[in-house]
């Protein structure tokens, strides 16, 4: 997210008349352009640590952050606050700040990256509740496709949604051939390598693309990524799975977090990317965003959105049911046996940062004349 964060600043520090104020956690460099920058507190992460006690401090964290925000407005009084990444969890207790600048004349925008909220967080009536006030201050809402909001109350003035390109993540030129890159990777040279990258999780169905590698005994594949702890099952639980299968040769682990100047050593080595959501998932993808540079033909499903969609418009590779394992093998066999030509050139036109700022200052600035407005950033996340 804090790449989507830093990208979006950079192109709509860009635009003629706006002045760019950043927010974004200590150590997160700030884009170019940008006129001020606030450090925002950092996550604490105590592993081992009671569930509760992780549970505070996260509560602590998101507190913190927003009080951060609230006294960045009263300082700098921005025309209006964009947050690059949006999120419901314990609205109730931040919110009003919010609402009140906007009572004041502040205009709020967000991205809303996963419009759809699947995943519930107590009780029905706090996530309920929770939803509604993390809309309640929002003027526009930034999306990546058509879709009607459930915003959970008829309370609040109603919503403007934007559809907006996600755009595209740009990385330092290859510094290595493909053969290169696998032999620092311990990989074949001459078999067909797919990509896992970014958060290791439940949702990414490695257990399928394990189960379909048994009956394609030449396919390789690199898991690159940090493990996503919470409520997923573990790394091991994976590892043992493809130790079962006996696949386990063939997959080559880094489970970490990749700094940006190894990511292309991973992509380097790969033919193809993996993408295989589960139905739950009705986002755009940040690593579609990251393939987009290196040109990778991807293999991939999801629930309708974003990435179904992108896929299929510009033929990016093969495109299975989610969840579906007969599904999965029927795409691999096709993409093996018939190498695709996708349309890259016209997906990344298609989602330039540049027509994703003009659209975001138009809708979130206009009414405060662009000519003579600011606008604050604010990331709140340090991983995509």
């Amino acid at each position: 997210m804090c790449e989507y964060a830093l990208h979006q600043g950079e192109a709509l520090a860009a635009v003629a008349g706006v002045e760019l104020q950043w927010q974004a956690p200590k150590g997160v460099s700030g884009p170019t352009g940008a006129q001020s920058f606030v450090p925002l507190p950092i996550p604490v992460t105590r592993p081992g640590r009671p569930r509760w006690q992780r549970l505070w401090d996260f509560l602590a964290w998101i507190l913190a952050t927003n009080l951060a925000l609230d006294r960045a407005i009263a300082e700098q009084r921005p025309d209006a606050v964009l947050l690059p990444g949006w999120s419901e969890y314990f609205a109730p207790l931040w919110a009003w700040q919010l609402r009140r600048w906007r009572r004041r004349g502040v205009r709020f925008g967000a991205v809303i990256h996963d419009p759809v909220r699947s995943h519930q967080v107590g009780p029905l009536w706090w996530h309920r509740w929770s939803m509604a006030q993390a809309y309640s201050f929002l003027d526009v809402a930034f999306v990546h496709e058509p879709i009607k909001l459930e915003t959970g109350s008829r309370c609040f003035p109603a919503l403007q949604t934007v559809v907006i390109p996600h755009g595209i993540y740009h990385f330092g030129s290859a510094r290595q051939s493909r053969l290169a890159a696998r032999e620092r990777l311990g990989l074949p040279g001459g078999k067909p390598v797919f990509l896992s990258f970014g958060h290791i999780r439940d949702g990414k169905n490695l257990d399928l693309f394990f189960q379909a590698m048994e009956r394609f005994p030449e396919v390789h594949l690199i898991v690159a990524g940090k493990e996503q702890s919470s409520g997923q099952r573990p790394v091991a639980y994976y590892q043992q799975l493809a130790e079962r299968l006996g696949v386990a040769a063939r997959v080559r682990w880094e489970v970490r977090y990749i700094e940006e100047n190894e990511v292309g050593l991973f992509f380097d080595a790969a033919d193809f990317l993996l993408l295989t959501y589960s139905a739950d998932f009705r986002s755009a993808s940040g690593v579609l965003a990251a393939a987009a540079h290196f040109k990778k033909t991807v293999l991939a499903s999801s629930g309708a959105g974003p990435l179904q969609n992108d896929v299929r418009a510009f033929a990016l590779g093969e495109w299975v049911e989610p969840d579906s394992q007969r599904s999965l093998e029927v795409g691999l066999a096709r993409l093996l046996a018939s190498p695709l030509s996708p349309n890259w050139a016209g997906y990344c036109e298609a989602h330039s940062w540049e027509r994703n700022a003009a659209l975001v200052s138009q809708h979130l600035v206009a009414d405060k004349a662009v000519q003579s407005g600011s606008a604050a950033c604010k990331s709140t996340e340090a991983e995509s």
